[in-house]
């Protein structure tokens, strides 16, 4: 952006005001466009996830349980938590989402990895910001006891997270990066 604004200041001196008016405003409307595709396929993709996840546990609990484990969620008392933890897991997808689709549509860059690098962001964003809501309701009762709330609360969560959710994020992370460079081609202003 620096040597798009260089090159405005020397038309600027030129005195084409009109060009440089014209110029801004497709600069920031390509750019809202950008971030409006980024955002809008991030929360595709962190629901696509979230799916994946479900049936991750889904999965594991029907080991034991059978058919019924497909309506785990309703059976756990920390269901608060985990619908929160998805909630943050679609809103950072949103925010991350942006500055992908910054990168991959107006920088160039290549869009598998910004796909995979956002959605292991997102992926560990979203679980912090999940996991310190059950933190804040039960675990500061537990500083100072031999329970470790940290340990409770952050590390587990965060590692099992990562542990089954890093194929997903891969895959994932593959198809949302190569559709915000699709979308990009097309909806260009």
């Amino acid at each position: 952006m620096v040597e798009y604004l260089g090159e405005l200041v020397k038309i600027a001196d030129k005195g084409y005001d009109g060009y440089i008016y014209s110029k801004v405003r497709a600069y920031f409307s390509t750019h809202m466009t950008s971030q409006q595709i980024g955002s809008r396929i991030a929360v595709k993709s962190a629901l696509i996830g979230i799916a994946i996840a479900y049936l991750i546990m889904s999965t594991l609990i029907g080991l034991d349980e059978g058919i019924t484990a497909i309506f785990w969620l309703a059976e756990v008392d920390y269901w608060p938590h985990l619908l929160f933890g998805a909630f943050s897991l679609t809103l950072m997808g949103s925010i991350f989402g942006r500055l992908a689709a910054t990168e991959i549509i107006e920088r160039k860059k290549d869009h598998s990895w910004v796909g995979i690098k956002y959605g292991f962001l997102t992926l560990i964003t979203g679980t912090l910001i999940g996991s310190t809501v059950g933190f804040l309701q039960e675990g500061l009762d537990n500083i100072g006891t031999p329970d470790n709330p940290f340990e409770d609360y952050y590390f587990k969560p965060l590692f099992w997270v990562i542990i089954f959710g890093s194929i997903p994020v891969l895959l994932v992370g593959l198809w949302f990066g190569r559709t915000i460079k699709k979308a990009g081609k097309i909806e260009k202003p």
